[in-house]
């Protein structure tokens, strides 16, 4: 299980997968530099290629011969570049929310963000950024700085709090984050993902709410690209369908997986 970001950590998908957890084995783990993982003292290994090479270290350490890999976010982008590279590794794709699938999309989607932000909370989350508690890494402000970022990626902006709840967030881990996304956010300059992703062959779905800022036509556009794939789409849910619609989202991933689930 690949988590967005880039710099964010695992712990808010936790909660959301114990349904799946009944029936198959689920390995979290925090990408390079992020979480509670050691960051490098070499910044240049933050890169795509690297974090490729990590998840296929994880793969051969734990012996696992085929993935099922799952992507949220920013690590859908993750799971596509593995995919590209180690093809055969895989059993089955899951993309959740996948991040823009060309630097065009990406500037959409910060479009479609700030259109969303009230006047109100762009002006707290300025003025958030801007104070000393900010700067040192405080946990309550850094946390209601990420906060109000991310609320416009619910329907329901006011669940934010219960959403993040299981992210605790200290001086090490929230100044890593700032540097790795500042660092990743680079592969979004001169993004494609398309090109190369025919080799994908394996069984994938794409899982995207309906009212989610990524452009539609970016999902569509990787869902056209990967020939075996399918493409659903929750209505009632934005950025995050395993927290907004469980139920439906659950579902469709069982349906997935295990095609005679009932």
């Amino acid at each position: 299980m690949l988590h967005g970001g880039p710099g964010l950590f695992h712990n808010y998908l936790v909660p959301h997968f114990q349904e799946l957890a009944k029936e198959y084995q689920i390995i979290f783990y925090d990408q390079r530099g992020c979480g509670k993982t050691d960051f490098p003292k070499d910044t240049s290994s933050i890169n795509i290629l690297t974090y490729v090479e990590d998840l296929e270290a994880i793969r051969n350490h734990l012996k696992i011969e085929k993935l099922n890999l799952i992507g949220h976010s920013w690590g859908s982008l993750l799971a596509i570049n593995y995919t590209k590279k180690y093809p055969k590794n895989l059993n089955r794709l899951i993309l959740i929310s996948p991040a823009p699938s060309t630097s065009d999309y990406y500037d959409d989607t910060f479009r479609n963000m700030q259109q969303k932000r009230s006047e109100e909370d762009t002006k707290e989350l300025v003025k958030t950024m801007m104070s000393t508690g900010f700067e040192k890494r405080e946990k309550e402000s850094f946390k209601k700085a990420i906060l109000l970022g991310d609320k416009v990626n619910l329907i329901d902006q006011s669940k934010i709090e219960e959403l993040y709840q299981p992210m605790d967030f200290t001086v090490n881990s929230s100044n890593n984050l700032m540097l790795i996304n500042s660092l990743l956010e680079r592969t979004y300059f001169n993004l494609n993902l398309i090109e190369g992703i025919d080799v994908t062959s394996c069984p994938t779905i794409i899982i995207v709410g309906g009212l989610d800022n990524v452009p539609f036509a970016s999902t569509q556009l990787l869902h056209e690209s990967i020939e075996n794939s399918q493409l659903e789409v929750i209505q009632k849910s934005c950025h995050y369908p395993f927290f907004e619609s469980p139920k439906e989202f659950n579902a469709k991933i069982n349906n997935f997986l295990a095609p005679e689930y009932d």
